[in-house]
């Protein structure tokens, strides 16, 4: 046997040792043999499942790891407030996080998500457009719906979620439709009305009413927020106290990512610490490139016999507690003079990228995105990011803007113009949103055409994802049309009469006739 085979069998890996029965499992087996068995092999499979995953044993890896077995709601309820308030703090402060956000609302939203009546009615699309496409669907009147999309989800990345609430006007308040959103942050949930078991089977879980079955009924709002200068002198704490508001007048936004979660956290809760870390950091570089930037020198008298700093009254020399540009300083026996060596900076660059694409990550979009730096990014590797990250996006375009604000306020419009007689019956609706962005106009261009001659995309889509609306645009384009034909101008962007090359193209009536069969030679 060779010296290797020995030294594995001293000391290689050896089978686990046995488990030994505690005296429970002893005394159990005697009173009872079948349950002593079944106890012991419990205890062997527990044992197996933990040598198998090494996160679920303790140790000194795991030691300082705390893990909560709690559900979604138990978890994130105590944190929402402190995170909310962590969250804002930075987006006003830190530029990164000001950048973040808008650049998950720039994406996702863009131009704005636009509706489509399917199957097609004109009066429904004519009643949306006077109502969404104007400030009259705001409660506070200074936006449109797109507009109310983009703070919506500034919102949700912020502060983990958003209340849209409907508000019914009347027919003389003289707005398209006796209908308009008011928005309110989540501040207006009362967080403190939970555990509460109701009569019927129902519960509340922070501020949020279910009935036996599960289904949102209610919410408990607050009159004010409470954060605002005039809660404090409403009765009771927090805003006043909080009153019960129908669920059916509240959409309640927010990306779910637990089975039975009720509310959410912010979007910056995995970097608030990371970022404020960056933040402390930059502004310690920054003083500490101020100290390098500082010429110091220190003193020492060996024997003692100089006058004290700041005492030399000898005009003849210049004292060597300042220093001056070219100065020559003749110092008397027993007196030296040291340079301070200021402190370099050279590592903030390395630290200030990782910690940045950990940043990144943790909300959910690129380094280049969140940064604006583009240095060294090569043409796939740019195109592989956009890639991955538009996976994101329509994600949360599909997962939490459609389902969850956009189509209940199609829902609510249809209503509101079945009750003012503007429809029979609401139709349903299809959404349109932007179109990816193109990082090659010249090679992407090309595809998107491609889409629409091989039917993949309709063309009113097409115009739809560019924020247009395709009837307008078809106005325009015939208008435009017979300007042309008035004025006698060929233009190589009109298709009538100029091919994709910018040739002239044949008459329709030329492309159009019957092909001729080719002359038959005479038989031999």
């Amino acid at each position: 046997m060779s010296k290797a085979h020995e030294a594995f069998d001293r000391w290689g890996p050896r089978a686990p040792a046995p488990v030994r029965p505690s005296w429970l499992d002893r005394a159990v087996g005697f009173l009872a043999p079948s349950r002593g068995l079944r106890r012991i092999r419990a205890r062997v499979a527990t044992e197996l499942i933990v040598r198998h995953y090494e996160a679920a044993a303790t140790g000194r890896r795991t030691s300082g790891w705390k893990r909560t077995a709690g559900d979604a709601n138990v978890v994130v309820g105590a944190s929402l407030a402190s995170l909310r308030e962590n969250a804002r703090d930075l987006v006003r402060n830190n530029a990164h996080a000001t950048r973040a956000i808008g650049t998950i609302t720039n994406q996702v939203v863009g131009w704005g998500i636009i509706a489509k009546a399917s199957p097609k009615n004109t009066k429904a699309e004519d009643a949306w457009k006077a109502w969404a496409n104007t400030t009259a669907c705001d409660a506070e009147g200074r936006h449109d719906f797109a507009g109310l999309q983009k703070i919506a989800l500034r919102s949700v990345v912020e502060s983990g979620e958003v209340l849209i609430r409907r508000r019914w006007r009347r027919p003389e308040d003289g707005l398209p439709l006796p209908l308009q959103l008011q928005l309110l942050e989540p501040d207006y949930i009362d967080t403190a009305r939970t555990g509460i078991k109701l009569p019927g089977g129902g519960r509340i879980v922070h501020g949020i009413e279910f009935d036996a079955i599960g289904r949102r009924v209610a919410y408990w709002l607050f009159p004010e927020h409470p954060g605002a200068a005039l809660s404090m002198f409403t009765a009771g704490s927090l805003g006043g106290a909080s009153t019960r508001v129908p669920a059916d007048n509240i959409l309640h936004i927010y990306h779910q990512e637990r089975i039975g979660q009720v509310r959410a956290a912010s979007w910056f809760a995995p970097v608030i610490l990371k970022l404020k870390d960056v933040d402390e950091y930059s502004d310690a570089t920054l003083m500490k490139q101020k100290i390098a930037a500082c010429l110091a020198v220190i003193t020492s008298d060996v024997d003692g016999s100089a006058a004290p700093l700041g005492t030399n009254d000898d005009t003849d020399s210049p004292g060597i507690d300042s220093l001056e540009p070219g100065i020559i300083l003749n110092l008397p026996p027993g007196r030296s003079v040291e340079v301070v060596q200021p402190p370099t900076v050279r590592e903030y660059g390395d630290y200030n990228s990782v910690s940045l694409r950990e940043i990144a990550a943790g909300i959910g979009i690129t380094y280049e995105d969140l940064t604006g730096d583009y240095q060294n990014l090569p043409f796939s590797a740019a195109r592989m990011s956009r890639i991955a990250h538009q996976a994101r996006i329509e994600d949360w375009r599909w997962r939490t803007m459609i389902p969850q604000l956009c189509g209940p306020v199609w829902t609510w419009a249809m209503e509101a113009a079945t009750i003012m007689g503007l429809v029979r019956e609401g139709p349903g609706v299809a959404w349109t949103c932007d179109a990816p962005m193109v990082i090659d106009p010249a090679v992407e261009g090309l595809a998107f055409q491609r889409d629409v001659r091989g039917g993949s995309k309709s063309w009113s889509e097409a115009v739809r994802e560019r924020g247009y609306d395709p009837d307008e645009v078809l106005a325009e384009i015939a208008a435009d049309n017979k300007k042309f034909d008035q004025f006698k101008i060929i233009l190589d962007s009109d298709p009538r009469m100029t091919t994709q090359q910018g040739l002239p193209r044949e008459p329709a009536k030329a492309a159009a006739a019957p092909a001729q069969d080719p002359p038959q030679e005479p038989a031999a």
